[in-house]
Protein backbone atom coordinates (compact mmCIF):
# COMPACT_ATOMS: atom_id res chain seq x y z
CA UNK A 1 0.00 0.00 0.00
CA UNK A 2 2.54 2.13 0.39
CA UNK A 3 4.37 2.20 -2.80
CA UNK A 4 1.09 3.17 -4.17
CA UNK A 5 1.13 6.16 -1.99
CA UNK A 6 4.50 6.65 -3.52
CA UNK A 7 3.48 6.38 -6.70
CA UNK A 8 1.37 9.21 -6.23
CA UNK A 9 3.39 11.95 -4.91
CA UNK A 10 4.24 14.95 -7.30
CA UNK A 11 6.86 17.30 -6.96
CA UNK A 12 4.28 20.12 -6.84
CA UNK A 13 7.00 22.99 -6.84
CA UNK A 14 7.84 21.36 -10.63
CA UNK A 15 4.38 21.08 -11.93
CA UNK A 16 3.39 24.94 -11.26
CA UNK A 17 6.54 25.82 -12.57
CA UNK A 18 6.28 24.36 -15.52
CA UNK A 19 1.97 25.48 -15.93
CA UNK A 20 3.53 28.86 -15.38
CA UNK A 21 6.41 28.41 -17.79
CA UNK A 22 3.84 27.29 -20.74
CA UNK A 23 0.97 29.81 -19.80
CA UNK A 24 3.82 32.43 -20.68
CA UNK A 25 5.05 30.86 -24.27
CA UNK A 26 1.77 31.08 -24.85
CA UNK A 27 1.29 34.43 -24.41
CA UNK A 28 4.79 35.56 -26.14
CA UNK A 29 3.78 32.87 -28.94
CA UNK A 30 0.31 34.98 -29.53
CA UNK A 31 2.66 38.16 -29.22
CA UNK A 32 5.48 38.51 -30.77
CA UNK A 33 5.83 34.48 -32.45
CA UNK A 34 8.35 31.52 -31.78
CA UNK A 35 11.54 33.48 -33.02
CA UNK A 36 12.16 35.65 -30.44
CA UNK A 37 15.10 35.33 -28.03
CA UNK A 38 12.64 35.53 -24.54
CA UNK A 39 10.68 32.47 -26.28
CA UNK A 40 13.60 30.19 -27.10
CA UNK A 41 15.16 30.57 -23.78
CA UNK A 42 11.71 29.85 -22.15
CA UNK A 43 11.47 26.73 -24.65
CA UNK A 44 14.64 25.52 -23.31
CA UNK A 45 14.13 26.13 -19.85
CA UNK A 46 10.25 24.37 -20.27
CA UNK A 47 11.94 21.25 -21.97
CA UNK A 48 14.75 20.76 -19.04
CA UNK A 49 11.88 20.75 -16.37
CA UNK A 50 9.96 18.78 -18.18
CA UNK A 51 12.49 16.24 -18.67
CA UNK A 52 13.14 16.77 -14.68
CA UNK A 53 9.52 15.98 -14.04
CA UNK A 54 9.66 13.01 -15.82
CA UNK A 55 12.85 11.62 -14.39
CA UNK A 56 11.88 11.74 -10.72
CA UNK A 57 8.44 10.01 -12.07
CA UNK A 58 9.97 7.24 -13.90
CA UNK A 59 12.45 7.09 -10.28
CA UNK A 60 9.44 6.91 -8.38
CA UNK A 61 7.39 3.87 -10.97
CA UNK A 62 11.27 1.86 -10.73
CA UNK A 63 11.07 1.95 -6.47
CA UNK A 64 7.61 0.36 -6.66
Amino acid sequence: MEAIESAHIENMELLMEIVNLKTKLSKIYKQIGPSSSEYVTLSIKLNLLMNKYFEEKTKNLVRI
